[in-house]
């Protein structure tokens, strides 16, 4: 290739292909040394500059190819063209000459030209803050750079689009993202252009946004994401003390914590919620306040802001429950103050709710149990309703209908207008609120088809029957014993049941097709009148449906052989296909299903309480979108408190949620405090809707510490040696 040919020799001079025994510097190969280019632009007077001994007769080609490759740097009325070429962007491969420019070092690292927009718009700026020279991004900045170019090739995309390191395309959010502070520092606060922090890329992400997709839950790569994500935000509102640049959002309507909800970065967003700052000027962002403290046992006030919206938007703790792309939803469930949250949510609205819900549709089920057992068997529907017990069945019917347009509405809002799953979260996370459709179209299927006339409506009522006491497995979500169990089910009938029945199908149908062409036809029903043969003796039209069931009969062990051996034309060969069948599906298939299923039971076992946690999550948060957003507003969870002052001095009021925590390893720093004691409710009003039940929080506090606390009981801390130092600095 000519690229890797046209390397730089360590005198630094460009090196010369063997094969064609010239200097590639100045044929058609576009590299050209930066030092000749400075050279040729102070000297574009017409005066001959003096030619290098080392290069000889080279100066004028190298002076015709600048014109042609850089054209910009020759227009007129540009003052000074050394400046536009150290600015610009870097597209050309450019091997160092004998006088070092001092833009040559930083194109060494192989600024070539990008095949395919691979790195489009990618400036010298950028390259000098990946390859963390600091001198040169002072004098790219102070020769003018652009401090808010943006690099957006292929390569700088996110790995899902096939690109290879997203990092906000601005210059200010690589270095943040490549843990670079003094760079940070520099381009926010330099005297000749400083970068703005407020800039959003081209998909509307700021530089916190690009922080938040570059964490990947390691403890390395969160510890350097938070510093810098909190030096960001204080910095910002240092320089820019009415912009809360946590509060921006992109393109898709995601602030930072949203997107560190729906890209499951959790180090990030346990961050972002318990973030606690005790620098005074930037306080106010702080989203976690201790109000008061005795001893090791704290009581902590969260920011529900973002986090519990009440329908007015769309809350970070909805994007938790239904985004089913991330697969650690469960631990960022656990999340204090998430987990505390759906306690309080339970106890105070979603318990009762839940309890009504599992009585009204246990009602409606018997009702609808009823109306089918008692329906008249003689006329045509629709019936006449002239007895008391045919009114009485008539509003059985009513309410059943009810239930179907019901289950309907709610349904078809769930699945396809407000969460819009994919495929995945609609047959496993959403498999209640299908089959609730499912179930809610056959009822309305099998009404339609009752006042038609139609007798067909009884098929369709006992299936919509079956699928209706199904759906009850729903409301075991409120216990946890029973809970696992349910989604012990789901699992085994989606996966392992799905992957048995393909399989076996398949077989199924290929030994039964062999199997019947080897029975004997049977003969016309002309020639022999009544007395003709039939399946099994001989195979008609109806034979090839007939013997799938008794294959699936010799599956389950209770199939005859005797009786499909009568017509075969080949005994033995019929016997054979029919043993290698028994062992490929009752030995092999049958076995392996049991044994995925106990897989699957251990797997859901081990995360048990993690499973049923994501399931009473969604159940809380169905219950609460069931309410309309006034009576949402009413049952909100949490209090409302002055957390300090804001910038302009007023009270800074927010809608917080009360944690009490037990910490022993901290009980000495009560820093930051609100309140010295839980007496003391003077510094906040409180309007909590509803019926407020004030409970001693001594009575919840100790449970909790005892919990958090069982797992650690065994744990040994182990003390330092007395080493001789240390003895002779305890003696005296």
């Amino acid at each position: 290739m000519t690229e890797s040919n046209s390397v730089s020799s360590p005198s630094g001079t460009a090196a010369e292909d063997p094969s064609e025994g010239k200097d590639l510097s100045a044929d058609g190969d576009p590299n050209f040394p930066l030092s000749s280019l400075a050279e040729l632009l102070d000297n574009d007077d017409g005066s001959q500059p003096p030619q290098d001994s080392a290069r000889p007769g080279q100066q004028n080609d190298n002076k015709q190819n600048s014109r042609i490759r850089f054209p910009g740097a020759f227009k007129k009325g540009v003052p000074n063209p050394m400046d536009l070429l150290e600015s610009t962007m870097s597209e050309y491969p450019v091997a160092p000459g004998p006088k070092k420019a001092p833009m040559d070092s930083l194109f060494d690292y192989g600024t070539c030209r990008e095949v395919n927009n691979q790195k489009k718009r990618q400036t010298a700026l950028h390259i000098a803050i990946e390859r963390r020279c600091k001198q040169y991004v002072e004098l790219l900045v102070e020769k003018g750079a652009d401090v808010h170019a943006q690099a957006r090739g292929r390569f700088f995309q996110p790995r899902e689009e096939g690109g290879y390191f997203y990092f906000g395309e601005l210059p200010l959010s690589l270095a943040a993202c490549t843990n670079q502070p003094d760079m940070v520092h520099y381009l926010t606060e330099n005297s000749h252009k400083a970068a703005d922090l407020r800039r959003q890329d081209l998909r509307g992400n700021t530089v916190l946004h690009a922080l938040v997709h570059i964490a990947d839950n390691t403890r390395d790569n969160t510890r350097f994401v938070t510093k810098m994500y909190d030096l960001l935000l204080i910095k910002c509102v240092k320089l820019y003390p009415d912009c809360n640049l946590e509060n921006v959002l992109n393109n898709d309507g995601m602030s930072p914590l949203m997107m560190a909800a729906k890209l499951g970065k959790i180090g990030v967003f346990q961050h972002i919620i318990r973030r606690e700052i005790k620098d005074e000027e930037a306080r106010h962002l702080s989203r976690k306040f201790k109000d008061w403290a005795y001893g090791p046992v704290y009581s902590n006030l969260y920011d529900l802001s973002s986090l519990d919206t009440c329908g007015e938007e769309v809350s970070v703790l909805e994007i938790l429950v239904y985004n089913s792309k991330i697969e650690n939803r469960h631990e960022m469930l656990a999340v204090e103050p998430i987990n505390e949250l759906l306690r309080a949510k339970w106890q105070k609205f979603a318990a009762v709710t839940f309890y009504i819900s599992v009585f009204s549709y246990l009602v409606t089920m018997i009702i609808f149990t009823l109306v089918a057992y008692y329906r008249p068997s003689v006329g045509t529907p629709p019936y006449a309703y002239n007895t008391t017990e045919d009114k009485v069945r008539l509003a059985g019917e009513i309410i059943t209908v009810a239930s179907g347009v019901f289950f309907f509405v709610t349904n078809i809002k769930d699945l396809f207008l407000k969460k819009c799953p994919g495929v995945n979260s609609l047959f496993i996370d959403g498999s209640f609120q299908l089959l609730y459709f499912i179930y809610s179209v056959l009822v309305l299927v099998s009404a339609a088809l009752y006042l038609s006339g139609i007798e067909a409506y009884v098929s369709v009522m006992v299936f919509a029957l079956v699928l209706g006491w199904m759906n009850t497995l729903y409301f075991t979500r409120g216990l946890k014993l029973t809970g696992t169990y349910s989604i012990m089910i789901q699992k085994i009938l989606i996966k392992d049941l799905f992957r048995f029945l393909l399989v076996y199908v398949l077989f199924m149908i290929g030994y039964a097709s062999a199997l019947v062409s080897l029975l004997t036809i049977c003969p016309d029903k002309k020639t022999c009148n009544d007395s003709c043969p039939k399946y099994p003796e001989c195979r008609d039209t109806n034979t090839f449906s007939e013997f799938l069931l008794d294959l699936f009969k010799l599956t389950i062990g209770i199939g005859e052989l005797d009786d499909m051996l009568k017509g075969a034309q080949d005994p033995v060969v019929f016997l054979i296909l029919l043993v290698t069948y028994i062992i490929l599906t009752f030995v092999l298939l049958l076995n392996m299903l049991i044994a995925l299923m106990g897989e699957t039971v251990g797997q859901v076992s081990k995360e048990s309480k993690q499973i049923w946690k994501l399931q009473w999550a969604t159940t809380i948060l169905d219950i609460e979108r069931s309410f309309p957003v006034c009576l949402r507003k009413s049952f909100r969870v949490g209090e409302m408190v002055t957390v300090g002052k804001g910038l302009d001095g007023t009270p800074d009021k927010r809608w917080c949620f009360r944690v009490d925590e037990v910490k022993w390893s901290h009980w000495n720093q009560n820093l930051g405090i609100i309140n010295e004691d839980p007496g003391q409710k003077d510094h906040y009003e409180q309007t909590q809707g509803g019926r407020g039940l004030r409970r001693d929080r001594w009575s919840t506090v100790v449970p909790r510490v005892v919990e958090l606390n069982r797992g650690s009981r065994d744990h040994t801390v182990e003390m330092e040696p007395l080493t001789g130092r240390h003895r002779h600095k305890s003696e005296s």
